[in-house]
């Protein structure tokens, strides 16, 4: 298997555990606070898709990230960051809308890379510079982690976190 084709793969299975966490479940309990310290299966959902936005959009790529000009039209906060403390609910709806977008942009970016392009270094802004591939793996690690905490306070919540 070549490189980019296993970056790719591992991209989709990230947004796919990302989604089956995120699915079935009503704005209340979508954006319902966790026992404890855990945070809002909205809020972790939406720091997990907007890690593809910045780390593979933004700085792989060097594109705009998409998540301003949604964030502007759904209410939320220009900086993905600032959701934390986004006080308002987030709607699932238009966070599934989001999830779509991001998925495509960035799986169809993958595909146009080639198994040399993942060597390629771009400054991550936290983590200095670093290889296209480790961007890569960054964002569809962290997505994974991320859909454990959702699908946990989901859980927590009397429903069934992942089908498996």
């Amino acid at each position: 298997m070549k490189a980019v084709d296993y970056a790719k793969l591992q991209t989709e299975q990230a947004f796919g555990l990302l989604k089956m966490a995120a699915d079935g479940m009503d704005d209340a309990q979508y954006n319902l606070d966790g026992p404890g310290t855990c945070n809002a299966a909205a809020k972790s959902h939406v720091h997990a898709l907007t890690s593809f936005d910045f780390f593979v959009m933004n700085k792989a790529k060097g594109a705009d990230m998409i998540w301003p000009a949604f964030a502007s039209k759904s209410g939320l906060p220009p900086n993905p960051q600032e959701i934390w403390g986004h006080g308002a609910t987030i709607s699932g709806a238009a966070m599934k809308e989001y999830a779509e977008q991001i998925q495509k942009v960035t799986l169809d970016y993958i595909a146009t890379l080639s198994d040399a392009d993942l060597d390629r270094q771009v400054d991550t802004q936290f983590f200095g510079m670093q290889s296209l591939a480790f961007l890569i793996q960054l964002a569809s690690m962290h997505a994974t982690g991320h859909a454990g905490d959702v699908a946990a306070v989901k859980g927590m919540q009397g429903l069934k976190g992942l089908p498996f």
